[in-house]
């Protein structure tokens, strides 16, 4: 009995040989080795342990309200109506009409299924979204639109049913955001590099485009998809109109499949750009080129991450077996959650005169709106000069997302200290950084960068907005100390 008991203690009927290499080897830099040592340091400090600090500030995620940014009341207050009838009464006229505009076509049911693709009412909003933002004749139909739980789960939905075997490759931006190389892994297909050119402010480049397709060709890898981030991540970058359409071009030349992540669309704080949807661009081509769109609850002005919404929009006309399976697979996975499909709701139809809102309505929230942004784009500002102002740092302008992504300079004497620690040179550099500043930012190499470069990626979300010059101070300070032992 007792060996038996030992047995049932001790034996593992999984162990790390029994899991999937392809989950295995798969990584994601933005919680990774960083800011695991970044929660274990906070834990510590609860229990007493001292720091030169008081608490860790995670700069290594895009998550705004963990940061203090308040949620849209009016979004709020007709999401928590729909939650809880029973507070209805106690909103104001311009919430109870909305809420009464989804119930007679949902019904306070939220905690029951929804199709497998989303509520038909909220499709038909994002469609409604999506023609006027791109001003064109042509309505998506809702057929061609599927909510999510954030963008993250339409790309890995759509990488599982396009990505056969590992002769197939996914053209990725580098950098790049780390959910990209993370399923391209687990699906064992082939990640093939563009790099974006630094210089001119993380610009795709035909010419890359036009290499990295061709040597991936010669070794045997069959690309079937282009990923573009635009606004980038973790870059900030804004495409023009005119990188978009080479990139169309060249998907068009080559019959690859696009892959148009948006989620940053409303977060462009340079007055001289602008978001353009790759979705519009083609339309205007009139090209034949497939593109899949997506877009997301977590940022812009909504900043609900923890809600898990989103869109993916299939852009163009695609053989009507592939829509079906797309459909399909999306049934398998049941609907997504119905409180993000909500909150996309609320996200893509802001409360407006034509529904019947007052003015007072569309006045708060277009000023609550406004005030976010601006903060943002001053945020924005505030990190791009002080990372420019650092010796031995240079950052390219942040004209979008929530991100900066600075280069550092670091000695030979450095890189070879790190390496003979066993660490990539800006690992070594952020985990330094963590644990005398409580600063946590991600290393560059988490999103991968042009071989012999070293950056991080940090956020712009911190708040109020003295705190964000306090850290960066406290950043710039240590940095140029950090540096000057090594010289």
């Amino acid at each position: 009995m007792k060996q038996l008991s030992k047995l049932i203690r001790y034996a593992y009927w999984n162990t790390i040989k029994d899991i999937n290499p392809l989950f295995v080897e798969a990584q994601y830099a933005v919680r990774g080795q960083v800011p695991s040592m970044a929660a274990t340091i906070q834990e510590e400090i609860n229990a007493g342990k001292k720091y030169p600090f008081d608490s860790i500030t995670e700069l290594n995620i895009g998550n705004p309200q963990t940061f203090g940014q308040k949620p849209i009341t009016f979004n709020r207050s007709v999401l928590s109506s729909m939650l809880d009838p029973n507070i209805l009464k106690y909103q104001s006229g311009d919430v109870q009409r909305r809420v009464k505009f989804y119930n007679d076509k949902i019904g306070f049911q939220v905690g029951a299924y929804s199709q497998s693709p989303g509520y038909p009412i909220i499709r038909e909003a994002v469609a409604n979204f999506i023609q006027k933002r791109d001003a064109t004749k042509n309505k998506p139909s809702i057929n061609d639109i599927i909510l999510t739980d954030g963008a993250s789960s339409g790309i890995t939905l759509m990488f599982n049913l396009l990505l056969k075997d590992k002769s197939d490759g996914v053209m990725i931006p580098i950098p790049q955001y780390p959910l990209y190389s993370a399923v391209i892994a687990q699906c064992g297909a082939q990640q093939i590099p563009y790099y974006l050119v630094e210089d001119k402010n993380w610009s795709a480049e035909q010419k890359q485009l036009e290499e990295q397709y061709s040597k991936a060709k010669r070794n045997g890898i069959n690309p079937r998809i282009l990923v573009c981030i635009n606004p980038g991540n973790p870059t900030g970058q804004v495409f023009d109109k005119q990188s978009i359409v080479e990139m169309i071009k060249f998907a068009a030349e080559k019959k690859i499949t696009i892959f148009a992540d948006e989620v940053y669309q409303e977060n462009i704080y340079d007055p001289k750009k602008k978001f353009i949807s790759f979705r519009k661009v083609a339309n205007e081509l009139n090209l034949d080129v497939e593109i899949y769109s997506f877009h997301s609850i977590s940022k812009g002005i909504t900043g609900e991450c923890g809600l898990r919404g989103g869109y993916m929009e299939i852009t163009s006309k695609i053989d009507s077996e592939v829509h079906f399976q797309i459909h399909k697979s999306k049934t398998i996975m049941l609907c997504s959650n119905t409180v993000g499909q909500l909150m996309t709701g609320l996200m893509v139809t802001p409360p407006n005169a034509e529904e019947g809102c007052s003015e007072s309505t569309v006045q708060q929230y277009n000023e609550e709106c406004k005030a976010l942004f601006t903060s943002l784009q001053r945020r924005a500002s505030i990190v791009t000069q002080y990372l420019n102002q650092t010796k031995g740092v240079s950052c390219q302008p942040i004209e979008g997302a929530m991100y900066a992504f600075p280069r550092i300079f670091l000695s030979d004497k450095f890189i070879s200290h790190a390496k003979k620690l066993g660490y990539e040179p800006d690992v070594l550099y952020c985990l330094d950084l963590l644990k005398e500043t409580g600063l946590v930012v991600v290393p560059g190499s988490g999103f991968l960068q042009y071989p012999g470069t070293y950056h991080f990626r940090m956020t712009i979300l911190i708040l109020p907005e003295e705190k964000l010059l306090a850290k960066m101070k406290v950043f710039q300070q240590w940095h140029e100390n950090y540096l000057a032992k090594f010289q």
